[in-house]
């Protein structure tokens, strides 16, 4: 089926995201509803996207977000918005290239206040963990890559490949710092040690007498 014939079908799914319920958004895009409307909004506004001929912006970033919150495949996305592969393709790459942008506007060092009573999303747990500047963790994120890399990426259990992913963030819940790309299984403190050795990662330091905890 052609692109101008299916427009209806993935312009439909996502209208029935943009004004369904949050647990449909949350289960599909793994994100509030809202949160989705403020996206695609900021994405708008920046110019960082535009309605195509026959695909909005909203449903560039809902294919976006199901290939890589699902790790599906192309054919999957491809199968529920009736669009054509070289499509799908297409647009996953757009979307991918202005989320690095995103982040680069979004990951920014914290603006650090000691004051524990200061409104904010954590204001108690601020007053608790006195003198934290934020927290850090690392996550698994599953990766596809060459077969020949594949040994490097490989974790245990089905032998799956991975990419570890560790973020710090301060108590107003913004993202400071960001390491994406580690091969497979790591310790937190291992790609955090790299990190601080490494001139270009531009990690941000807390002020003298605080701390970063992880979890």
């Amino acid at each position: 089926m052609r692109d101008n014939d299916s427009k209806t079908f993935g312009h439909q799914f996502t209208l029935e995201l943009l004004q369904g319920t949050n647990n449909q958004c949350i289960e599909l895009l793994h994100m509030l509803r809202d949160s989705y409307v403020r996206l695609c909004t900021h994405f708008r506004v920046k110019k960082w996207l535009k309605d195509s001929k026959h695909i909005s912006v909203e449903e560039k970033l809902a294919m976006f977000l199901m290939m890589i919150g699902h790790n599906q495949r192309c054919v999957i996305v491809k199968r529920r918005f009736q669009h054509s592969k070289q499509t799908i393709h297409k647009y996953f790459y757009e979307v991918s290239d202005k989320m690095m942008v995103f982040a680069k506007d979004i990951i920014v060092p914290t603006s650090f206040n000691p004051n524990p009573n200061i409104s904010g999303h954590d204001r108690k747990l601020r007053q608790i963990c006195k003198g934290a500047v934020g927290a850090l963790n690392g996550t698994l994120v599953h990766a596809i890559v060459p077969l020949d890399k594949q040994h490097l990426y490989r974790g245990k259990g089905k032998g799956d490949c991975y990419q570890n992913v560790l973020a710090i963030c301060d108590f107003n819940m913004i993202f400071t710092f960001v390491v994406a790309g580690w091969e497979g299984r790591a310790h937190d403190s291992r790609i955090l040690s790299e990190a601080l050795a490494d001139p270009n990662a531009l990690v941000s330091f807390p002020p003298l007498g605080f701390f970063t905890f992880s979890f």
